[in-house]
C-alpha cells in the first residue's frame, strides 16, 4: 500500500500539481497562520458560551471547540473546566449531573443575555479593526 500511494503522491506532482508556484510572501504568510494557533482568550469565551446554549457535557465541548479550530483544551481539558466553574460561580452558567454521574453544562438567562453583549462587543471589535467603522 505504501509503494501506491507513493507512486500516487509522484504521479500527482508530475501533472496536478505541477502548475503550482508559492511566493516565498505565501509561503511565510501560510507558517505564521498556523504557528498562531493561540485564540484570544475573549474568542475562547465566545465559542465556549455560544456552544453552551444548549446543554453540553465538558467533553462534548473540546470536540466542538476543535470544529471550530481551537485546540487549546486538547491536552488540558483541567482549564476548560476552570472556566466552566468561573462561569458557574459567575451565575451565567447552570450544571447538572445525569443519572449516569455525567455532568452537563448550560448558559442559564444571565449568561444568554451576556453572550448576547459579548456578541456585540465582538463584532464591533472585528469592524473597527478591519477598519470598516470608524471609532
Amino acid at each position: 500500500m505504501d509503494d501506491r500511494l507513493k507512486g500516487l503522491k509522484k504521479s500527482m506532482d508530475a501533472s496536478t500539481f505541477s502548475q503550482l508556484n508559492f511566493t516565498e510572501q505565501h509561503r511565510k504568510g501560510i507558517r505564521d497562520k498556523i504557528s498562531k494557533s493561540d485564540d484570544s482568550e475573549e474568542d475562547i469565551l465566545l465559542a465556549v458560551m455560544q456552544l453552551l446554549v444548549y446543554e453540553k457535557t465538558g467533553y462534548e465541548l473540546v470536540n466542538f471547540l476543535r470544529g471550530r479550530g481551537i485546540r487549546k483544551f486538547e491536552d488540558n481539558e483541567g482549564s476548560l473546566y476552570a472556566l466552566l466553574h468561573k462561569l458557574e460561580q459567575d451565575g451565567s452558567l447552570q450544571s447538572g449531573w445525569n443519572e449516569s454521574t455525567i455532568k452537563y453544562y448550560q448558559l442559564n438567562n444571565k449568561g444568554r443575555k451576556l453572550l448576547r453583549k459579548t456578541e456585540k462587543q465582538s463584532t464591533t471589535k472585528r469592524f473597527n479593526r478591519k477598519g470598516l467603522v470608524e471609532g
